[in-house]
């Protein structure tokens, strides 16, 4: 009990000073996973398919199209497969992201390497699409949605997925009990702005705050299982899916035992180790 006391004065001390997660710290995460987020893209493109639908677009004219936050690229790619008549302008924070986008899309996408959010408040165009493919929690909601708002076009959409609460359940348990363990470890904590919408309802909400129509929306869960704590928590950091939380420790290495064993403890499921991931997808328009 004293352990997780300290913990939490700790914390707040952190958060008081400012000692938390940055978008640069997410900038050299993503940067380290580049290499291996199509392991996370193997299983969850399909779910992202669900947000890049045609029939809601009005293609009687040449779309501009931004892809926020746009990874490696695979929004942007199925775009062009789909022969939509279109301009894309890609923005990642992620240098090494964006190096495995330029493998898959030719020179007709424009690319840019700088913060979203600052992309969004200094630019002075106006888009007829945005994309948001699993981003959105690393900003401030409200003030990004009002971002997407001030570039789109009346009548333009935004077009995101996203993870939502109850998704890597227990996960967030584990690292406290880790960094109760290892409180010497501890370098910085994440923003308490880092948040999920609560499913369908809470994204809804989210852009009707904005006054955005729903055009569409759904949510969905889907499991993953592994044969050892070993490979759940290599699939965890590999893909991106746990991205930031190494930043909390000065020394990601020394803890990586503790969370495996955490790992063990806590996500046995039926003879093996299981993780969820439960998001919400959705289609807006500005009025």
């Amino acid at each position: 009990m004293l352990n997780k006391v300290k913990l939490y004065l700790k914390g707040a001390s952190k958060l008081y000073n400012k000692e938390i997660i940055t978008s640069g710290d997410y900038a050299k995460e993503y940067d380290k996973v580049a290499s291996t987020y199509n392991l996370w893209l193997a299983e969850m493109g399909k779910f992202t398919d669900k947000i890049i639908k045609p029939e809601y677009y009005n293609e009687e004219k040449r779309l501009k199209i931004l892809d926020f936050a746009c990874g490696t690229g695979y929004i942007t790619k199925k775009l062009l497969e789909k022969e939509i008549d279109c301009e894309i302008t890609a923005v990642d924070i992620s240098a090494k992201m964006l190096e495995q986008f330029k493998e898959v899309v030719g020179s007709e996408v424009r690319i840019i390497n700088q913060d979203g959010m600052k992309f969004l408040e200094n630019t002075e165009e106006k888009f007829d699409l945005v994309f948001c493919g699993w981003a959105l929690p690393y900003f401030n909601q409200k003030e990004l949605i009002k971002q997407f708002k001030r570039v789109l076009y009346k009548k333009g959409l935004a077009c995101v997925i996203v993870n939502s609460q109850g998704t890597l359940q227990g996960i967030e348990e584990i690292f406290l009990k880790v960094m109760e363990k290892n409180q010497q470890e501890v370098n910085k904590f994440m923003d308490i702005r880092f948040h999920l919408p609560k499913g369908t309802e809470g994204l809804e909400k989210w852009f009707k705050n904005q006054n955005f129509a729903t055009v569409k929306i759904s949510e969905e869960e889907n499991n993953f299982a592994f044969d050892t704590p070993e490979e759940l928590f290599e699939w965890l950091t590999k893909t991106g899916a746990i991205a930031g939380t190494a930043q909390i420790f000065q020394d990601f290495e020394k803890v990586k035992d503790d969370i495996i064993a955490e790992i063990k403890k806590k996500k046995y499921e039926n003879g093996k180790y299981v993780i969820n991931h439960k998001f919400a997808s959705g289609i807006f328009q500005r009025s």
